[in-house]
Parts: structure tokens; C-alpha cells; sequence
């Protein structure tokens, strides 16, 4: 019985020294692990502008658009479906808007109006109003309006009169 004591006696001794204080240091180290992830999500970021971050909820400096927490620990398709949820009818509209201007930049878009209309970007993906308008062809709805409230370019030979509507046929 004594061999026994003193085989179990080392076996305690030995895990105590070596085994424990490894468990430990693991469970440090995990905690710390976890802290940092907390520390990450804890802030909050516009959904247009991803280098704008807070501290607290509040609006973007750039766009005006509501922040909204950033949760780091969520895989990037995870966070992409929480954003959306996450943002009112007046942010989604916001963030609409401004993802339709900047496709209006890439796209081929030779509008009439002095400001592009958006009727074309998001029927056609590009805009050919100016052209159609100087072969005496009709215009996009979203132009013609704007001719008639006094929004169209300079174009020579060209008054609101001269443009008519194309609404059923306008290809581009």
C-alpha cells in the first residue's frame, strides 16, 4: 500500500507541477482571447463608410447615415445580412442612393439633364438621353420631366418644347 501512496503521491505531484499550471496559463490565455473580441465589436461604424468609427451610436460624419454596431466575431456574410436588418427605411433609402450614385460614375451615362436621371441607370444600366434627344428621338420619363421643370443641358437647337417622351419604346 505504501508503493501505491507514493506512486499516486508522485503522479499528483508531477501533474500539479507541470499539467495544472499549463491549464492555467490556457485559461489565460483564452480569456484574454475573448476580451480582445469584445473590445473589437464594440464600436459602431457607418454601413457606407467603413472607416468611420464610434464609440457610441450616432451619425456619419460623411454621408449622415445612422452608425451601426460592428460585430467583428461574424463571418463577412453574417455581418452583411445584420447590416441590413439593422438599418431603418431611411438608411436602407440613404444607402440606396448613394450606391446609385456611384454605379451611375462606372456606367456609360450620357444624360441629358444636368443632373443624370436615374430612371435609365436603373432600367438599363446605361443612359443615352442626350443622343436620342439630338436625333429628335424620345427621351426617358425621368428626363422629359426634368426638361419640363427647366433641368436639361444646354444643347443647341434644344428647348423643352423640342423633347418628347419615349415611354414605352426608349432603348438603349
Amino acid at each position: 500500500m505504501n508503493r501505491i501512496s507514493r506512486n499516486t503521491t508522485v503522479v499528483l505531484v508531477v501533474f500539479f507541477f507541470l499539467g495544472f499550471p499549463n491549464h492555467v496559463e490556457g485559461q489565460e490565455k483564452k480569456d484574454e482571447q475573448g476580451a480582445h473580441l469584445q473590445q473589437e465589436k464594440d464600436y459602431y461604424t457607418c454601413p457606407m463608410h467603413a472607416e468611420v468609427k464610434s464609440d457610441e451610436p450616432g451619425k456619419c460624419l460623411e454621408c449622415g447615415m445612422s452608425l451601426v454596431q460592428a460585430n467583428k466575431t461574424k463571418r463577412p456574410e453574417e455581418q452583411k445580412q445584420g447590416e441590413s436588418a439593422s438599418l431603418s427605411g431611411k438608411d436602407k433609402a440613404l444607402k440606396a442612393k448613394q450606391l446609385l450614385a456611384e454605379a451611375k460614375e462606372e456606367l456609360y451615362y450620357n444624360c441629358c439633364m444636368k443632373n443624370p436621371c436615374d430612371r435609365c441607370a436603373l432600367d438599363h444600366q446605361s443612359c443615352s438621353c442626350y443622343s436620342d434627344l439630338q436625333k429628335g428621338e424620345g427621351i426617358c420619363s425621368d428626363c422629359y420631366a426634368g426638361w419640363q421643370m427647366g433641368e436639361g443641358k444646354d444643347i443647341k437647337g434644344i428647348t423643352k418644347k423640342h423633347v418628347k417622351p419615349n415611354f414605352h419604346r426608349h432603348k438603349h
